[in-house]
């Protein structure tokens, strides 16, 4: 039974991933094209977050990279948006979503769930999580006009979550080493979130 739900759970789970950042896209850049390119990108997204649910074994930075890279990728076949949108929309919805990963995760280590429940209610949580916020985002966020910034504050802008994605990865590397610093990562993740 158990190895039932590791299958479902390994395809259903990116293909909520998928509809959750088939929102936030839509949310900030409007309708896209369906162009087989993007269908194409989409597919292939889903392949790796596929192959990813079966344990092969990335470092978890590349797969942080790589995630950000497909999001971006799909985000230039489909929409036509400014280099500079894309870049920022796309280090925010995963600073966003690394950040509520972290938390609930600690949360659940510090409830004392088993770690093979972890790894899947963890994921299921953080998706319905972030599920949540892009419709809330997106309830927010209508009709609302982007002006286009400049150089100089696009890098100050984009410096936020990249600095957001490497203090908390580190943050929960240093609590799952030291579970003494949990309070402090959740803290700090909320902190980062609202950052």
């Amino acid at each position: 039974m158990r190895g039932y739900l590791s299958v479902i759970s390994g395809f259903l789970l990116p293909a909520l991933q998928l509809l959750i950042i088939q929102r936030y896209i839509t949310t900030l850049f409007g309708p896209g094209n369906r162009k087989p390119a993007g269908i194409i990108s989409w597919f292939l997204y889903y392949a790796f977050l596929v192959a990813t649910g079966f344990e092969l074994l990335f470092p978890p930075q590349f797969l942080l990279v790589w995630n950000i890279f497909m999001v971006f990728m799909i985000s230039t076949v489909t929409r036509k948006e400014s280099l500079k949108r894309r870049c920022i929309s796309t280090l925010l919805i995963y600073t966003a979503w690394m950040v509520v990963e972290v938390i609930v995760l600690l949360i659940l280590e510090a409830v004392g769930m088993d770690e093979c429940v972890i790894d899947v209610a963890g994921s299921f949580i953080s998706k319905m999580c972030m599920l949540l916020f892009s419709v809330l985002l997106d309830r927010y966020t209508k009709e609302k006009q982007y002006a286009e910034i400049s150089l100089r504050y696009f890098i100050i802008v984009l410096l936020v979550p990249v600095c957001s994605i490497y203090m908390m990865h580190h943050i929960f590397l240093i609590a799952a080493s030291h579970t003494e610093y949990s309070f402090f990562s959740v803290a700090a993740g909320i902190l980062l979130l609202l950052v």
